[in-house]
C-alpha cells in the first residue's frame, strides 16, 4: 500500500510541476532568450509621447507607425522612469502590435538629437 501512494503522490507532483512549467516556463526565460521558444518577435518603433508613475509600474505612452501603445512595465521601475524621457525614440521587441502591452524587451533607446547652432 505505502508502494502506491509514493507512486501516487510522485505522479500528481510531476503533473503540478509539468503545467507550471509550461505556463510560467516561456515568461521566466524570455527575458534571457527573446527569439526561442515563442518565434522572433517584432521590432517596433515609436516615440515615446508620455510617461507616469503609479507606485510600482510605470506607464508609457508611445506613438508608433501602426498606432499608440500603452506600455507598462513592473520591473525596473525605478531605473526606466529616470532612462525614458518624452521626446525618445525606443525600439521595443514584442510578438506582434497591439494597443497594451506589458514589460517588453528594449531592443534601443535614443534620445532625440539637439538642433545643430547655425554657424
Amino acid at each position: 500500500m505505502r508502494g502506491w501512494v509514493i507512486l501516487i503522490g510522485t505522479f500528481v507532483i510531476g503533473i503540478v510541476v509539468g503545467f507550471g512549467a509550461a505556463n510560467q516556463g516561456p515568461a521566466l526565460i524570455g527575458p534571457y532568450f527573446p527569439k526561442a521558444g515563442s518565434g522572433a518577435g517584432e521590432h517596433i518603433e515609436g516615440q515615446v509621447v508620455r510617461k507616469q508613475r503609479e507606485g510600482n509600474r510605470l506607464l508609457v505612452k508611445i506613438t508608433t507607425a501602426q498606432g499608440p501603445m500603452l506600455v507598462t512595465f513592473t520591473h525596473k521601475v525605478a531605473d526606466l522612469d529616470v532612462l525614458l524621457d518624452p521626446g525618445d525614440t525606443v525600439t521595443l521587441m514584442i510578438r506582434g502590435y497591439a494597443t497594451f502591452v506589458e514589460d517588453p524587451i528594449f531592443e534601443r533607446i535614443q534620445a532625440p538629437r539637439p538642433p545643430k547652432a547655425p554657424a
